[in-house]
């Protein structure tokens, strides 16, 4: 393979790992052509030409649909502010308290969700209106909200034209987060076998787990918005559909995981008591953690791990008749490690 070709290979990686590689070109293509689009217009569009590449950069998203609402948001949000940069004018107090009481208002409103995602830019546009259109407000706000809704449009048509579908980086996130599962299940396992349960932070654990799946699940969220309104949708629909699948796959997991980490760090668990009969049932829950692990990683076949939890069901089972008392922790244990290999498998 010729050096070029495997510079090409590579930038495409790059690109696919980094989605906002592209979206930094398309934000800047759209700035560029937002600007020549208004150029011929003359008068107020000259004079304002900084609007419409404003406009063009408040829809940058890797979503069309995405970007088309920001579209719309943002010019909402300029009338907004303008209304209330007028609203404020119009009343008989001293200046700068107009400003003051009209950027107040314009948080609240913008905070109040009118505006949705754009919400931010109420406040400034009612600080613009009083301050760069003090001389004529009205024909400043047409120029504003106007022109910016003329870049708004052109963004909006160069993502149309060149959308992306920004997977990658949700497979990446998917990957990081089954790895971390996996580990979790390995550290547990470890600490029943070494008897160091006491040692261990799983309050921290869980919440770095928490993050880890919430990262993954915004990534996703973000792909498959992606896919309305997309071109380029069709041609990969069967892998988009296959790490959907392994998305909802890995929730499960995750919360499979994480109640069995708050049943065995659990002080008052049976399995963590004194005496042969939770000794073996430690031994035999750390067995299955590590085949459930060993799943996660592809390298032990779902039966493996099946027989593995199975295991442990005869054991909590044995533990509970040898005893006479419920062994309650375990069983859910049990219950839960059977949803995960079915979850994966």
């Amino acid at each position: 393979m010729s050096t070029t070709a495997t510079a090409v290979r590579q930038a495409r990686a790059q690109a696919r790992t980094h989605p906002h590689y592209f979206l930094a070109l398309k934000a800047a293509m759209a700035a560029m052509l937002a600007w020549l689009v208004v150029q011929p217009l003359g008068g107020f569009a000259a004079e304002y030409a900084y609007y419409p590449p404003l406009g063009a950069l408040s829809v940058v998203s890797t979503s069309v649909v995405r970007s088309a609402r920001n579209a719309t948001e943002v010019v909402v949000a300029i009338l907004l502010g303008a209304a209330l940069a007028l609203a404020a004018q119009a009343l008989p107090v001293p200046e700068p308290i107009p400003l003051g009481l009209a950027v107040v208002a314009g948080v609240l409103v913008g905070a109040s969700g009118l505006a949705g995602n754009m919400g931010s830019w109420v406040p400034l546009a009612a600080m613009f209106v009083l301050i760069a259109g003090r001389g004529d407000p009205i024909e400043y706000t047409a120029a504003y909200g106007g022109l910016t809704a003329v870049g708004a449009l052109v963004g909006v048509g160069v993502y149309l034209v060149f959308p992306q579908l920004p997977l990658t980086p949700a497979v990446l996130a998917q990957d990081r987060l089954r790895e971390q599962l996996a580990d979790q299940l390995d550290e547990l396992a470890e600490a029943l076998v070494q008897e160091i349960l006491n040692e261990l932070d799983w309050n921290a654990l869980r919440r770095s787990l928490e993050r880890t799946a919430r990262d993954a699940d915004a990534l996703m969220d973000e792909a498959r918005d992606a896919r309305r309104a997309n071109w380029k949708a069709a041609r990969w629909a069967e892998t988009t559909d296959h790490h959907d699948a392994r998305a909802q796959a890995l929730q499960r997991l995750t919360g499979c995981v994480d109640e069995v980490i708050a049943l065995v760090a659990g002080q008052q668990a049976e399995i963590r008591r004194d005496g042969s009969t939770a000794t073996g049932l430690r031994a035999t829950t750390a067995e299955a953690l590590e085949r459930v692990a060993a799943l996660l990683r592809d390298r032990a076949e779902p039966e493996t791990a099946r027989a593995a939890v199975s295991d442990l069901r005869e054991s909590v089972v044995r533990a509970q008749a040898t005893t006479g008392a419920h062994h309650f922790a375990a069983a859910a244990i049990v219950l839960n490690l059977e949803q995960a290999v079915e979850a994966w498998a």
